[in-house]
């Protein structure tokens, strides 16, 4: 077996904001053991203010101006005379203003907004919308499954698999060469796509029959994603086969790769768990401060993980906390540094701590 450290992020041109303690010939490292969300919970609440934990119903105005700026750019291009560059740089931009709708989504239904559940289910759908999505099914798949189960292999679903699985699994060798570091040309476009792919799929038959999904509320998921493709279509009757490009292609591949860029690199590159321990099975990504506020810092994910209920607008808080409390545990770096050992690292798993390519056996490291 070939084996390669390329990856290492100690070996990069770049630094990652996380302490390493380089093996020497007296000394080895141990691996700090792994701890439960509760215990870590317990630890930083003696840090933060409480104010943190209330909720935010002002974050739900972020809605209001993504739908008010949406409705200016879908009137412009319908009704205006724009240059063909103008109108790709709209739909750029209304991609940009989905993605931050399903932010503001997200953060509603972990409870962080508004405590309404009537509220919450509105905003939601509303936010979740654009990429083909009930809010039903989003509460299972992220809320349950993934922080329920983050990282832990057959239980979430953001998990990439072992290369046990990959060989008995046809699905799972096409994902494979679409997806980041499998080397093939057609996976720089997965970003760009795969997030509704892969949720358009699991709603309309891959949930059926999968015990994963089996405890989900199977019926309401069915009516919201009927709602949601009657709504779809009149959307598209609407603009006019002439305006699908601007208005519905770009945005849609724009809003997909802002949001799957930060899931990937959220968690991605780190080690599978079997104990649910945010600082290992989870990564913080941060970007200049136009796109975290933009974005309503959503790249703050071990934190999330943390405190999923507390708002992003605190999410920095919690961020110096972290790094007075665990600095030689807690891992955070650029995301563009992390999206480019995306591309470096296959998303395989040979164990928990090895990612490996499965044509040329080449291993590379974990965060």
């Amino acid at each position: 077996m070939n084996s390669t450290t390329d990856a290492l992020p100690q070996s990069q041109s770049y630094q990652p904001h996380f302490k390493t303690q380089p093996e020497t010939e007296s000394t080895s490292v141990t691996p700090e053991p792994l701890k439960a969300l509760g215990t870590y919970q317990q630890e930083l609440k003696a840090h933060l203010p409480q104010e943190i934990f209330k909720r935010t119903p002002t974050r739900a105005f972020y809605l209001v101006g993504f739908l008010v700026l949406n409705a200016a750019i879908i009137y412009a291009i319908t009704t205006l005379d724009l240059h063909w560059s103008l109108k790709i740089l709209l739909g750029v931009a209304m991609g940009q203003f989905n993605a931050g709708m399903a932010f503001i989504a997200h953060e509603t239904l972990h409870g962080g907004i508004v405590q309404s559940p009537m509220l919450q289910t509105l905003i939601g759908s509303i936010g979740f919308g654009p990429f083909l999505v009930s809010q039903t099914y989003w509460r299972f798949w992220h809320n349950t499954l993934h922080h329920g189960n983050t990282q832990l292999i057959y239980k979430d679903p953001d998990a990439f698999p072992t290369l046990s699985v990959f060989k008995r699994s046809k699905f799972m060798k096409v994902v494979f060469e679409l997806a980041p570091g499998s080397k093939n040309p057609v996976s720089y476009f997965y970003l760009f796509y795969w997030f509704s792919l892969q949720s358009v799929m699991n709603q309309v038959y891959m949930r059926f029959g999968n015990k994963m999904w089996e405890k989900m509320d199977h019926k309401r998921v069915s009516v919201e994603f009927a709602i949601i493709a009657v709504a779809a279509s009149a959307y598209l009757y609407a603009i006019g086969f002439e305006n699908i490009l601007y208005l519905a292609i770009i945005p849609l591949m724009v809003q997909n790769y802002t949001v799957l860029s930060y899931i990937l690199t959220n968690h991605n590159l780190s080690p599978l768990t079997k104990i649910n321990d945010p600082l290992e099975n989870s990564l913080t990504v941060t970007t200049p401060k136009f796109w975290s506020i933009l974005h309503l810092n959503f790249g703050y994910h071990v934190e999330h993980h943390l405190f999923p209920r507390v708002s992003g607008r605190h999410a920095k808080k919690i961020h110096e906390a972290l790094k007075l409390n665990y600095p030689e545990k807690y891992k955070y770096m650029p995301k563009w540094d992390a999206l480019k050992l995306l591309y470096q690292t296959p998303r395989l798993y040979k164990n928990a701590t090895e990612l490996i390519h499965p044509k040329t056996l080449e291993t590379h490291p974990t965060l």
